[in-house]
């Protein structure tokens, strides 16, 4: 006799059973669309290592997700592009920064929209890593501060 002699496979045998048991499923109401905020007017940057994906001015990026809710997709989730980058990444938590601005665009244009925030340092640190960096080491104590500011200028922006 062969392992296994016996292959419940009875609950796959049609669609009507594979509806009814499977556990995973997907619609609409579970996907959040990535946008990648970046300053001026009328910027549609391609994304090469993301296919189909854009950095977008704030006027563009307002657009893009109004076409995603139209569509039923609740959340967007937003990165910054900094102007300009500085080894604390102050762009990240700054009042007026480009993420900030976008969250307060898309509140005021779909107030029902889901926007969550991003609050990683790393695209707005001049040496490019998500933290405090004393000499070779990342300071993970005083990254704390920076990334609490970081969370607390989203919430104040609106952001979810």
């Amino acid at each position: 006799m062969l392992f296994p002699d016996y292959r419940p496979r009875r609950l796959r045998q049609n669609d009507a059973f594979r509806r009814m048991i499977r556990e995973t499923r997907l619609s609409v109401d579970d996907l959040i669309l990535p946008l990648f905020a970046v300053g001026g007017k009328d910027v549609k940057n391609p994304i090469p290592s993301m296919p189909g994906q854009f950095q977008l001015s704030i006027d563009r990026l307002t657009q893009s997700a109004k076409e995603a809710a139209a569509l039923g997709i609740p959340a967007v989730i937003l990165f910054g592009i900094p102007e300009k980058k500085d080894p604390l990444g102050t762009e990240a938590y700054a009042k007026n920064g480009i993420v900030q601005r976008a969250i307060q665009a898309l509140k005021e244009a779909l107030p029902g929209l889901i926007v969550i925030s991003d609050v990683c340092l790393c695209e707005y640190t001049s040496h490019g890593h998500c933290g405090f960096v004393e000499g070779e080491v990342i300071d993970n104590d005083a990254t704390l501060d920076l990334l609490a500011r970081t969370a607390l200028s989203h919430a104040e922006a609106g952001a979810d």
